[in-house]
């Protein structure tokens, strides 16, 4: 039985609460939020016992686990924290505000022993794991380009929400929604070679942050990541699209207010004329949070490396700095360059 610490009760918190209670081989011990009330009435709900601070969470002696649902700015800091003191921890993506600080609880990881594994939890939902299927079973032929879009349109009082914060977040909406599909491509192509790209400040006042970026990643042998992330598509939308030479698998929609979740696999058409496509439906709630935990309970016992673990998540975040730099300078940003 693996007893779980989790700092953070919001949203995600409780999505990752869940998932934990779900687990036959997971107990959650202990919680522990800024808001007490929030914090008091997650741990109720599941039997945990609270904590007064996350440092007293992250030295408990009988966790072997930390999960971090903070925002951005506690990311890395409780996360090192919680490894130098023996145990694994899940946090969420990006893992911190920049790379040094990603780095930090990379380097912690390595010196414990300990598995670090980001929350990249789009890696688990249906459409993506058909579209990665399809891609690893070699349908598609050699790789050519992969085109993302991801965005919604905030709500009222966005810009004085934490996300607006560049001293909490770290970043705009590259860094928030953006690092999923970085992560995605980084996953599928391995990784890039240099980044171009344009971010901009349309509607929301939250400069210098962005709420809109536009990217292209490529790698050593030419393969395109074309990527845009908005604060201002105002209808939720989600898509991930794979196409090679001999054909395509794209996933679009995200469930809720992105949409049902489907994914299509198309076949090039030999003599021209339109391809032959499947459409796979994936109904339902979402489990992409149930299944993300099982992968990290299977490392646990296995010691078979989980998805998106911390150094990979160091890599997302790495290129979305050498974004930052190649739109603030306009010009190509290449692997050699390491940002802080």
């Amino acid at each position: 039985m693996y007893r779980i610490g989790l700092v953070g009760a919001g949203g995600v918190g409780q999505r990752r609460a869940a998932a934990i209670a779900a687990h036959p081989q997971c107990q959650l011990s202990l919680v522990c939020d800024l808001d007490w009330r929030t914090a008091e009435a997650l741990a109720q709900r599941y039997g945990a016992a609270l904590a007064s601070s996350w440092e007293e969470l992250v030295g408990e002696e009988v966790l072997d686990v930390v999960v971090v649902s903070t925002t951005h700015e506690w990311l890395a800091p409780i996360s090192a924290a919680a490894l130098r003191a023996g145990k694994h921890v899940l946090a969420e993506k990006p893992l911190g505000r920049n790379p040094a600080e990603v780095r930090l609880a990379v380097e912690a990881a390595a010196q414990s022993g300990r598995w670090l594994k980001a929350g990249y939890n789009h890696r688990y939902h249906p459409a993506i794991a058909k579209v990665r299927q399809v891609f690893e079973a070699g349908e598609l032929g050699p790789l050519h380009f992969i085109r993302g879009r991801y965005g919604h349109g905030g709500r009222p009082g966005y810009e004085r929400e934490w996300r607006a914060d560049p001293d909490r977040s770290g970043g705009g909406e590259m860094l928030d929604q953006g690092a999923h599909l970085v992560d995605l491509c980084l996953w599928f192509m391995g990784d890039f070679l240099h980044v171009t790209g344009m971010v901009s400040t349309s509607y929301w006042p939250i400069a210098p942050l962005e709420d809109n970026a536009f990217a292209l990643f490529a790698t050593s042998t030419g393969q395109v990541a074309s990527l845009h992330v908005s604060w201002t598509q105002w209808k939720n939308l989600f898509g991930f699209e794979v196409f090679g030479r001999d054909g395509y698998a794209t996933a679009h929609g995200l469930g809720r207010s992105y949409g049902p979740e489907y994914a299509l696999v198309g076949r090039r058409a030999p003599r021209g004329g339109a391809p032959a496509e499947e459409r796979f439906d994936f109904p339902g709630e979402d489990r992409s949070w149930t299944l993300e935990w099982e992968d990290f309970v299977r490392a646990l016992q296995t010691g078979h490396p989980p998805l998106a673990e911390g150094c990979q998540a160091l890599k997302t975040m790495e290129w979305i700095y050498r974004l930052y730099l190649a739109a603030a300078e306009g010009r190509n940003v290449g692997v050699e360059e390491t940002p802080n």
